[in-house]
């Protein structure tokens, strides 16, 4: 049986595709959470949040989620050192269409422009043809929200499996939406690109292997606004069971964990998730959290790239990655670094 193909049926132990690079671009602006309250756009006292974890968030103003985007993926492969005609497969997830080429502050014309025929005006397709990716397959992904770049990693780990496809690039750019403040259930919101490269691997010793993953869905909170108080109330004891999941993927038992790297929600709910996550060895890398707030957009792979350059997710040791977005979606993924 072809390694690779085992590693996407969820057979512990097996080799999966590793992470070859990340790279990622923030909007230029920053606010502090007492300038997003000043302008109306937090509905919770600023002390609540900042008691929360958040100090800043970065905001589009004139940048478009396309903008962003392309400068992720651009600085990735030109830091990895890779020749684009080697990328078999390139999987967009974020803003679609014709929004992606609208700049923040035009929101509105770009939503517009979904009525029109610039529906047809793809960010995936733009991408390919400017990085060069002549010789990729394209795909685009919608409605997972802040989960979307682990659904792009388990969509291009199944077709890395199924088709032989030895590269895969994953880019994800999402601006939080233009008339609904920058706040999500007491969670600040921040502006941003992520890339990352997954390359197929049958070596036990690559770095940053995948060596697990899960996502549950239920659909049955697909109104998260109408629904708030039962997606808090559900939050937790599926996230429990996700991870648990995730875990037995991997073929790791809990004391294996060294590291959980958050998508950066509150601080306050991630303590409370590691207490019911019972992990006796690990710890939280939550330095982004106060500095970068949450985004859309790949928090988790963001902060394991930053936890990587800092020295502290170190060769070897075990990652544990895990997110929740609106869908309502649960996703965790198992990195060995």
């Amino acid at each position: 049986m072809d390694a690779r193909r085992h590693a996407i049926d969820g057979q512990p132990g097996a080799t999966g595709p590793s992470i070859r690079g990340i790279a990622y671009v923030y909007a230029s602006a920053s606010r502090t959470v007492r300038d997003l309250a000043a302008s109306g756009a937090l509905e919770s006292d600023p002390a609540v949040l900042e008691g929360f974890g958040f100090d800043r968030v970065h905001v589009a103003v004139e940048e478009t989620p396309y903008d962003l985007a392309l400068t992720a993926a651009a600085r990735l492969l030109d830091e990895q050192g890779v020749d684009p005609a080697s990328v078999g497969l390139l999987v967009y997830a974020g803003t679609p269409s014709a929004m992606a080429f609208a700049a923040a502050s035009d929101a509105g014309a770009g939503a517009a422009a979904l009525c029109t025929a610039d529906r047809f005006r793809y960010p995936v397709t733009r991408l390919q043809h400017e990085l060069g990716l002549e010789r990729a397959a394209v795909l685009a992904l919608d409605q997972l929200a802040c989960t979307t770049l682990f659904g792009a990693i388990r969509v291009a780990r199944a077709m890395m499996a199924a088709e032989g496809i030895d590269r895969a690039l994953c880019v994800a750019s999402e601006f939080y939406p233009a008339h609904a403040g920058r706040e999500a259930v007491y969670n600040c919101t921040s502006d941003a690109a992520c890339a990352l490269l997954l390359d197929a691997t049958d070596d036990a010793d690559a770095r940053n292997r995948i060596v697990g993953a899960t996502t549950i869905s239920k659909g049955y909170y697909w109104d998260p606004e109408a629904m708030r108080e039962e997606v808090i109330a559900s939050y937790f004891p599926t996230a429990v069971h996700a991870i648990g999941r995730a875990l037995c993927d991997a073929g790791w038992r809990p004391e294996d964990v060294d590291w959980v790297i958050p998508h950066n929600v509150s601080t306050r709910s991630w303590e409370v998730l590691l207490r019911l996550m019972r992990l006796p060895n690990a710890k939280l890398w939550a330095h982004n959290i106060p500095r970068r707030g949450h985004t859309l957009s790949g928090d988790n792979f963001i902060n394991l790239r930053d936890a990587i350059d800092g020295g502290d997710v170190r060769p070897g040791q075990r990652a544990l990655l895990f997110a929740y977005g609106y869908g309502a979606h649960w996703t965790a993924l198992a990195v060995e670094a």
